[in-house]
């Protein structure tokens, strides 16, 4: 049975572990969940993160990211939503994505924006965005570094057009 809860200040060697084994993070990206998450457990009303653990058998197998967008009314980032390799394709990411979109309901949100690569590392993270229901809104050529655009996702809440 998988759990979801927040996570908790004894897992960030589970998010540390979860993010490696993701396997399709860049070395240079590696340290900023962690950097978030420490940013959470510290203070996560100042900091805008939230996190959520998903848990099967007591082992964390994934986790999610996300907080408010600075300067808007009801829009949210997601920033993350990481499974563990060996849990790819047992409903991991879509019950984070699930449990983020009631999350972010709760605190009154109408939209979920995603960014992502437009590497073939990212291809999987695309095609899931697309499968939970999301949208693309814009590809801008070349941001990450040369032949590595950002793609943005939107997630439109129940109830908002």
């Amino acid at each position: 049975m998988l759990l979801l809860y927040p996570s908790l200040p004894a897992e960030r060697a589970d998010i540390e572990r979860v993010t490696l084994a993701a396997g399709n993070f860049h070395a240079d990206e590696l340290a900023t969940p962690l950097e978030l998450f420490d940013g959470y457990l510290h203070d996560p009303q100042a900091s805008g993160y939230n996190f959520l653990t998903a848990a099967r058998d007591g082992q964390v197998v994934g986790y999610a990211c996300y907080g408010p967008t600075a300067l808007t009314e009801g829009t949210f980032d997601l920033y993350w939503i990481v499974a563990d390799a060996a849990a790819h394709g047992q409903g991991v990411g879509r019950a984070l994505f699930e449990r983020v979109a009631h999350e972010v309901k709760q605190q009154r949100g109408r939209l979920l924006m995603i960014w992502t690569s437009s590497t073939p590392d990212y291809a999987r993270a695309r095609a899931f965005y697309l499968r939970m229901g999301c949208g693309l809104e814009a590809r801008i050529k070349n941001f990450y570094r040369r032949d590595d655009d950002l793609c943005i996702y939107s997630y439109r809440l129940a109830g908002e057009e």
